[in-house]
């Protein structure tokens, strides 16, 4: 696809809009931005049932990561942590500028009871995934999954502010047992700038493990990543998800 001269919208799908420098950067070969990922975990989200997956989008996921206490409890109460089976999240090596140079993908699943971090340059985003599991691992538990109801009651009522994370995720009830986090064996790119197309394919294999079983209960999502994610999607992802925006302008 040519260069685009102007920088037009593109595409306005849900709450995202695609302009045409985005568009040069999907069609690379270079490293994606946010955006793309956003748009791509937006699309994510219409195909899967909601109450099983949750995809974060990269900024929120960034936030997540980076702010203050307060702000981070009001950020994840609307997202409903605990009533999902699987969370996924964008982690990115920024140092809140414009230096970030690589993605990788961090998992909750709650059977599992477990953070899954993939990195497809094993170990370079070790301490930014473990960062963003320390800011959420309080809000999302081990609750079953009915204990929701009592998150949302207990934060209608909630009137100061200033509670810690600790105190709000016991009266929510969402803090059983403490969770781990592991970092997983992960595909490894062949090249410096394709880790947002990995997470992307890692984010639609494992909608596409739920999309295909009625119960979400015993998905082996990790196993159909490591078996069918390899190399191969640095020659066509990119290709797969720039028709896909095609498809959607025509619609």
């Amino acid at each position: 696809m040519p260069k685009l001269m102007e920088d037009q919208e593109i595409l306005r799908y849900k709450d995202i809009v695609l302009r045409g420098s985005d568009l040069d950067v999907l069609d690379g070969p270079c490293f994606l931005n946010d955006q793309i990922i956003g748009f791509y975990f937006t699309y994510l989200s219409s195909l899967c049932n909601q109450n099983d997956v949750l995809f974060v989008p990269p900024s929120v996921s960034f936030w997540l990561a980076n702010c203050d206490v307060d702000s981070r409890h009001d950020a994840v109460e609307p997202l409903n942590f605990p009533r999902k089976h699987v969370i996924v999240f964008t982690v990115n090596d920024s140092d809140g500028g414009e230096s970030g140079t690589h993605w990788s993908i961090l998992i909750y699943d709650r059977s599992m009871n477990s953070f899954i971090h993939l990195d497809t340059m094993e170990g370079m985003n070790h301490d930014h995934a473990f960062k963003l599991y320390d800011s959420v691992k309080d809000f999302v538990g081990k609750a079953p999954v009915s204990m929701s109801s009592t998150l949302h009651s207990s934060s209608q009522k909630r009137k100061n502010k200033k509670k810690d994370v600790a105190k709000f995720a016991a009266k929510s009830g969402c803090a059983a047992a403490e969770l781990s986090f592991k970092d997983c064996k992960a595909p490894q790119q062949t090249n410096g700038y394709d880790c947002g197309i990995y997470v992307m394919a890692i984010a639609k294999t494992i909608c596409e493990c739920y999309s295909s079983r009625k119960s979400s209960q015993d998905v082996d999502w990790l196993s159909s990543v490591q078996k069918h994610i390899d190399a191969s999607v640095e020659a066509t992802f990119r290709n797969e998800v720039m028709e896909l925006i095609q498809d959607l302008r025509k619609n």
